[in-house]
């Protein structure tokens, strides 16, 4: 029973019954596989960087060391060229790729720009980019600029968008025989919300027109099962909860029905025979197709630990814990932080949504920066008003989910808005 006027004993309560859901956790053991040194320290924010796996902590000195130190460029023909066709082949595993079909190359922006381009000029007769608002900001100035490199007359249409739940029907009613592609990310970064493919997809084939999507919020957390939902083009980042480390090479899917698709930055390295040197080489017959240059294999090759605990944990084990994770800190938000001055900006339907939860809060500013300095706990922040909270369930525990709640409260209760307001970090 909760006892509204003894708060530190209710504290107590809900810590015991976060330690019995932990203990009852079929993927607990996956914590330990990540390096944590300071383990007081909440980490709500694998949404944007994931943990370190402890496993690319070792490959990084073994590569450094021995593939680099000691092989040289021995290590192309030894294990290099084979790794990053092999690696790619692992993160289309856990997006229903066929292998071949994703490729590990340049960043998020540049996979998306390439992708853009080469779908406008399949289809020459059309001239729009559809997408939405919410959508990734990055994607939506790459999509400008993909519209702009076809020619003048191709353009981007916005579906302006600035609540919680995406407007479906808008974005329905607008894809009609003008439009070549449709582009949106799977998981706003925003709000959480989580798209159908298959629908959207299926919607935008009727019409003839493609679809591009951005899995970056949604890979390693969410079920994809790109084949099966008939999806043309995908590319995602690595580095949230595949936890590939800080500016990880992204991926890029061309399914197999978009074999005459081209890759509009050609290079070396995407050539049918790359180490020929030869200017007129024609491009590779598979997806390899869009790789442009040299691969920045270090980071490359640390990506491969992080996908191996994913395919090891299960997406739909990780989903269900994800889940179990946000529907927990919403249940608890909605009691003891709402009364605070918050207010949920994420779908409150659990179906609806990613693995991250916003709130907008008139100091989440000040609330991101005294939760990090007082509380030894991250979340993020979007600019004006979200605080979000995102859940990894490889080694986000319902202990901190319980302690996180309590530790926001403290920072409204004991004056951390009011030292912090004034702090505008550079990166939030």
């Amino acid at each position: 029973m909760i006892d509204s006027d003894d708060p530190s004993k209710n504290r107590k309560l809900n810590q015991t019954a976060a330690k019995d859901l932990d203990s009852a956790d079929q993927l607990a053991g996956f914590r330990s596989q990540f390096v944590i040194e300071d383990p007081s320290l909440i980490y709500l924010d694998g949404n944007s960087l994931g943990r370190l796996p402890k496993k690319t902590k070792e490959l990084a000195q073994e590569i450094v060391s021995e593939q680099w130190g000691t092989r040289l460029i021995r290590s192309w023909n030894e294990r290099w060229l084979e790794d990053t066709v092999r690696i790619g082949d692992k993160v289309g595993s856990v997006v229903g790729a066929k292998q071949g079909e994703v490729v590990l190359a340049d960043s998020t922006t540049v996979c998306l720009f390439k992708a853009a381009v080469s779908a406008l000029l399949s289809n020459p007769t059309r001239s729009v980019i559809l997408t939405r608002r919410q959508n990734f900001p990055s994607d939506i100035q790459a999509l400008k600029a993909a519209a702009s490199a076809v020619s003048r007359d191709h353009k981007v249409v916005v579906i302006e968008s600035n609540g919680v739940e995406a407007p479906v029907e808008e974005l329905l009613e607008a894809i009609d025989e003008t439009v070549a592609l449709v582009s949106l990310s799977q998981v706003s970064y925003r709000s959480g919300w989580c798209w159908d493919l298959s629908m959207i997809s299926q919607e935008a084939h009727n019409v003839g027109a493609k679809v591009l999507w951005d899995l970056s919020h949604s890979v390693g957390v969410v079920p994809i099962d790109l084949r099966k939902d008939e999806i043309d083009l995908a590319i995602g980042c690595t580095y949230k909860y595949l936890n590939g480390g800080p500016g990880a090479p992204a991926f890029i899917y061309i399914s197999e029905n978009c074999h005459d698709l081209i890759n509009p930055i050609a290079g070396w390295y995407g050539s049918r025979d790359p180490f020929g040197f030869d200017p007129d080489s024609q491009p590779q017959n598979d997806n390899r197709r869009f790789l442009t240059g040299t691969p920045p294999l270090v980071s490359t090759l640390l990506i491969e630990p992080g996908v191996d605990l994913v395919i090891e944990a299960g997406i739909q084990n990780i989903r269900s814990k994800s889940v179990a994770l946000s529907e927990r800190f919403l249940f608890k938000a909605e009691k003891e932080l709402l009364p605070l001055g918050f207010s949920v900006a994420s779908p409150v339907e659990y179906k609806n949504r990613g693995s991250h939860l916003s709130f907008s809060h008139n100091s989440a500013m000040a609330i991101g920066q005294a939760l990090i300095n007082e509380q030894a706990t991250i979340a993020d922040v979007r600019p004006p008003d979200l605080v979000r909270f995102g859940f990894a369930p490889l080694y986000t525990t319902f202990g901190e989910i319980e302690e996180s709640i309590e530790r926001t409260k403290d920072v409204i209760s004991g004056g951390g808005v009011g030292r912090w307001e004034n702090v505008i970090p550079l990166v939030p």
